[in-house]
């Protein structure tokens, strides 16, 4: 029987292909580590096929992304899209403007989810979008389906960088735009 590493390495390696590749191989938790980084490949990859299927391996770069996300000290929630819209500008990869909006659009579907915001708008925006910004509206109800689309939004000046801007009541009259 081989020994449990520590808690905290078996954690790490959940999020980190590195620590993951420290456990013993073969071990449980090894396996249940390999098990939880396949699952957030398809949370990454899932929502943005279209990019996905353009991208070079995509293993490569969710590792290496990984590995970024955690020196850096990205949190994985809802801005998960977003910090990897950050690496690949970062890793000078080329993107599309519809590459930004797929993946704008999809870290707005995970902000639904999301049970820090209790602000019914988010909107999201890059330079390279602007004017024209993601948009997420929550429904007014538990069983009412909230939507994600684009919209235009006049004298929005591109900036460098993805910002976005949350509403409490889901009206983006005015935006105020934090930077990620």
């Amino acid at each position: 029987m081989t020994a449990r590493a520590p808690q905290s390495s078996r954690l790490n390696a959940c999020i980190s292909p590195t620590a993951r590749d420290s456990l013993t191989p073969g071990s449980r938790d090894r396996l249940i580590a390999q098990e939880a980084l396949r699952i957030r490949w398809h949370q990454l990859f899932d929502r943005i096929p279209q990019l996905a299927e353009r991208l070079p391996d995509t293993t490569d770069l969710y590792e290496a992304f990984l590995e970024w996300a955690v020196a850096a000290g990205r949190r994985l929630d809802w801005r998960m899209h977003l910090h990897f819209l950050e690496f690949l500008n970062n890793e000078g990869i080329a993107l599309q403007p519809q590459d930004h909006i797929e993946l704008l659009a999809a870290s707005a579907a995970r902000w639904f989810a999301s049970p820090e915001h209790r602000q019914r708008g988010l909107a999201l925006t890059t330079g390279t979008t602007a004017p024209k910004v993601v948009v997420a509206l929550k429904g007014r109800s538990p069983l009412e389906r909230g939507r994600v689309k684009l919209a235009q939004v006049p004298g929005l000046e591109p900036a460098p960088g993805i910002r976005w801007s949350l509403s409490r009541s889901g009206d983006f009259a005015a935006l105020d735009w934090s930077p990620l």
